[in-house]
């Protein structure tokens, strides 16, 4: 039967309305069921106990298929790389093949603790690319070379027990007999569905007619798994040489991307220790630069001046909120200073990471007030004078005639004003621009405020000034919408990103983080893979983490793993973009310091305070005390809902070697599950 062009968009738009209200009444629903759920995390496989190992991932998939491979007699190493090639099928919106990331890895036997970074890179033409970070940032434009599949191949060739073709299994199997599509997939579908209708490729994937996908759906990837296939036959040569091989680059290059063969034949991961730290007697093994370890380092040595158990829990005491939100925030200038990839620009990690460094970041905190009152006035410290690397700052001198912009946009979306280069006008039409103040000092023709216009403006600053609360609540349990196609990091969820932690009986451990950059990444689907924008996580107007031929842009992601008595105590990481930091922080703390068990420390509400916004965010479970107690110090609040996916979705096991017991936990802010062997 034929309809005419209006009667089926008259069908369109009923299916939409239709998809849109069932939507909501699930939402609806689960709104009015959160507190609930919190309370009874442990019934829903949120946490498990186990005598034996664990495994936590943010899909129950994912975590069975690390199980099986412990079953079979394989290590933590065989089920994390088994787990994470899974989650990039049943959860293709946060990472997979065209992605990257990075493991923290502790081998028991020979107490070796060793990182694998393998984050994306740029190419070696990248240079050559017309880029515009406004219109290119999710496109094939901002492909990286992917390397995940390089990563989790040599880790299972140097460190694992399993053949490849053994642990590949759930993957093929989950993509080419499918899945049940489940309630967090369905929504960032909906949310995304303008976006994934960009490429042909990826529409004819993740949507039914131009239709998202809807809970309990099945989703078939059956070009995804012929790729698994011959990654399973052929080691990583199946994904960087051969056919496939030759169709990303036919596919990302015919879309405006730079990629070559020679690229992907020549990505190697990095393999090193992981940064080593310290907090009230626990050991820290974290993420190496470029990726975000020195920060959890350097906020846990900030912090750990002060009390924080006789101070009282963050969510119920002002004092600590203020301290930790101060200490955060400094960390995160300091991040923004210095952080970069090291085979390219010399970053001093050492002075970063050393305490007395952190003694003085801890000593410019004042407790009675914020200060600086703008959080985009944060300063930097200068770790170069500690530690055992004493590096050149990054800071460039600022000339009188130099002109800003504040426009630099990197994995955050966050803008910091910085000095701007001409290296980066070749990209679109970013160009360095006067501001209104530049223009008022250097024409003497530019227009006069009258009397009146100079009241207005200086009582808009007084309203400016006075602290805010804005209320990012949902509304009759209404989430709010993440659209891919907003440019603005904050209005993406947490779900870009995953993290996995696995423990075996053995006391090998696996903490691992990987991404596609941001929901969906590029949106191209190449040979069945969805491609990373890895490019979007560079800055733009200054030198620090700027793009350069086979450079690694800088990345907040942050596994880590803690020691007590050089045993595993704690696998703890999340996605949530540069919320990483500070969730990974506080979980950290929520263990150690207030001594809370995994699901509890994972349940417990969070908050964000970084240089590169205007709010303290925090979800509303934290105390209208508290809350009136920040804003009377000069905090900006934006409240979010009481387990609010913006604040990622972190996996944790502890082990306690008293009883020799693994208790793992699933963040209820996510789909996933902690099972034990």
């Amino acid at each position: 039967m034929r309809f005419s062009g209006e009667v089926m968009k008259s069908i369109q738009r009923n299916r939409i309305v239709i998809t849109f209200t069932i939507m909501l009444l699930w939402v609806q629903v689960a709104g009015l069921n959160r507190l609930v759920f919190a309370q009874e995390v442990g019934s829903n496989g949120k946490a498990a106990v186990s005598k034996e190992a664990m495994a936590t991932t943010a899909h129950p998939l994912a975590t069975e298929a690390a199980i099986e491979m412990l079953k079979q007699g394989g290590n933590a190493i065989d089920a994390a790389v088994a787990a994470a090639f899974a989650i990039g099928v049943v959860e293709p919106d946060g990472s997979g093949l065209g992605g990257g990331g990075g493991m923290v890895i502790y081998l028991a036997k020979e107490r070796k603790p060793i990182y694998i970074n393998y984050y994306q890179r740029a190419s070696a033409d990248i240079l050559d690319l017309d880029y515009n970070p406004q219109s290119d940032a999710r496109s094939a434009k901002a492909v990286l070379v992917p390397g995940t599949v390089a990563g989790l191949t040599t880790a299972l060739e140097k460190y694992g027990r399993l053949s490849l073709s053994k642990v590949l299994e759930p993957a093929i199997r989950y993509a080419s007999q499918g899945f049940p599509v489940d309630e967090t997939l369905a929504k960032i579908m909906l949310d995304n569905s303008d976006f994934l209708q960009k490429y042909p490729s990826t529409a004819n994937i993740f949507l039914n007619d131009g239709f998202p996908m809807m809970q309990g759906d099945t989703l078939l990837q059956a070009e995804l798994a012929q790729t698994l296939r011959l990654i399973a036959q052929n080691g990583r040569a199946g994904f960087y040489e051969g056919e496939v091989a030759k169709t990303m680059v036919n596919d990302v290059t015919k879309n405006g991307g730079m990629l070559s063969l020679q690229d992907l034949k020549n990505y190697q991961p990095v393999i090193t220790e992981p940064l080593k730290g310290s907090y009230r007697g626990y050991d820290i093994l974290t993420a190496n630069t470029p990726q975000s370890g020195s920060s959890i380092l350097e906020g846990l040595n900030i912090l750990e001046n002060a009390n924080l158990a006789s101070m009282g829990h963050y969510s119920t005491s002002v004092e600590t909120m203020h301290l930790m939100a101060e200490a955060i925030r400094r960390v995160y200038a300091d991040r923004g200073t210095y952080l970069d990839d090291p085979k390219f620009e010399s970053v001093p990690v050492q002075g970063l990471i050393s305490k007395s460094f952190a003694l003085t970041r801890y000593n410019d905190i004042d407790m009675t007030s914020v200060q600086p009152p703008e959080y985009r006035k944060t300063k930097a410290g200068n770790p170069n004078n500690f530690g055992e690397e004493e590096s050149r700052p990054y800071s460039l001198p600022v000339e009188k005639d130099t002109i800003l912009e504040s426009d630099d946009v990197d994995e955050e979306r966050g803008s910091n004003t910085r000095q701007a280069d001409d290296m980066f006008n070749r990209w679109g039409s970013r160009r360095k621009r006067k501001s209104p103040a530049t223009i008022l000092l250097n024409d003497s023709t530019s227009m006069k405020t009258t009397p009146e216009e100079e009241d207005t403006t200086k009582l808009k600053k007084v309203e400016q000034e006075r602290p805010q609360v804005l209320d990012m609540r949902p509304m009759n349990g209404l989430r709010r919408s993440y659209s891919a196609n907003v440019i603005d990091y904050d209005t993406y969820d947490g779900g870009h990103t995953t993290h996995l932690s696995v423990v075996d009986k053995e006391g090998n451990a696996v903490s691992l983080t990987q991404t596609l950059g941001t929901f969906f990444g590029s949106g191209l689907t190449t040979a069945g893979v969805v491609l990373n924008c890895g490019m979007s996580n560079f800055s733009i107007t200054t030198a620090v983490n700027s793009a350069k031929p086979n450079k690694q842009p800088r990345s907040s992601i942050s596994p880590t793993i803690i020691l007590k008595n050089g045993k595993p105590f704690l696998t703890v990481g999340s996605p949530g973009a540069t919320r990483i930091i500070a969730t990974v922080i506080e979980l950290i703390i929520n263990v150690i310091d207030f001594k809370m068990p995994v699901d509890e420390a994972n349940n417990a509400p969070r908050f964000l305070c970084q240089k590169n916004d205007d709010y303290l965010s925090l979800e509303s479970r934290i105390s209208q005390e508290v809350q009136d107690g920040l804003t009377k110090k000069g905090h900006h609040l934006k409240v979010y809902g009481d387990l609010d996916l913006f604040f990622g979705g972190a996996q944790m096991i502890l082990y306690n070697q008293e009883t020799q017991t693994f208790y793992g936990s699933a963040d209820p802010r996510r789909g996933g599950v902690a099972i034990g062997d």
